[in-house]
């Protein structure tokens, strides 16, 4: 993913009953605050989380969407990215109820142009890892917010117990790492090649080994299974 981030916006993510535009201006509506300062820019991921209902909101008497840390590339949330002004800030703080529920934090989330941006989202940290079962009709906001933007439902389903967690298995190697190169057995224990592969991008020449980053060029390189991915990340 691309480091440079967008740091002149102000922006959030948003992964729970916000995907929901109608739940968002019910609730402004309620509290007599203006809700158009959320603007939605586009579906978006957050890595490394994976969404969990070990909060219960005694609002909604039912559990509600979280966040919890696993490691990068091992998980992550799809949502939302939008714009939001101070105003906007402060009717969200509100309604998470920050910082005493869940607490205002800065993460970096990428959208699907493969752009990262420094955003605004909210987590409730807690040791606790109940599971309180959220409302159907929370769950369906959530859902229908996902479809909307086209993202997978699977991380939804699986934190609700109705499916196995996601895994991340595949591998795009390139440059040194591909067969016949001088670190291909880097990619021989605990893997296993699964066909050719590229993708976007340009390579440049950092010594060693080349290094890719975003451009309009094409790498060419392979894609493996890998049985654990972590070793791989662990590597890089």
């Amino acid at each position: 993913m691309n480091e440079k981030v967008d740091s002149e916006r102000m922006l959030y993510f948003g992964y729970g009953s916000n995907l929901d535009h109608e739940d968002w201006t019910r609730w402004c509506t309620k509290k007599q605050l203006d809700p158009t300062g959320l603007k939605e820019i586009g579906p978006a991921w957050i890595d490394g989380f994976v969404l969990d209902f070990n909060y219960y909101s005694s609002s909604r008497e039912a559990g509600a969407a979280n966040l919890t840390w696993v490691a990068s590339g091992m998980a992550a949330t799809p949502g939302a990215l939008f714009e939001i002004d101070e105003y906007t800030r402060d009717a969200l703080d509100r309604k998470e109820g920050h910082p005493y529920y869940y607490r205002r934090v800065e993460k970096i989330v990428h959208t699907t142009d493969g752009q990262s941006h420094r955003a605004y989202t909210y987590i409730h940290e807690s040791e606790e890892s109940q599971f309180h079962a959220p409302s159907d009709e929370y769950v369906e906001l959530i859902r229908n917010g996902l479809m909307r933007l086209e993202l997978p439902t699977t991380w939804l389903d699986s934190s609700l117990g109705l499916i196995e967690q996601p895994r991340f298995d595949y591998v795009f190697a390139y440059g040194t790492l591909m067969k016949g190169m001088v670190r291909a057995n880097e990619m021989q224990a605990g893997s296993e090649f699964y066909c050719k592969g590229s993708t976007k991008g340009l390579l440049y020449d950092i010594g060693d080994y080349p290094g890719m980053a975003l451009g309009d060029g094409i790498v060419h390189g392979e894609v493996y299974k890998a049985s654990d991915i972590f070793q791989f990340i662990q590597r890089g």
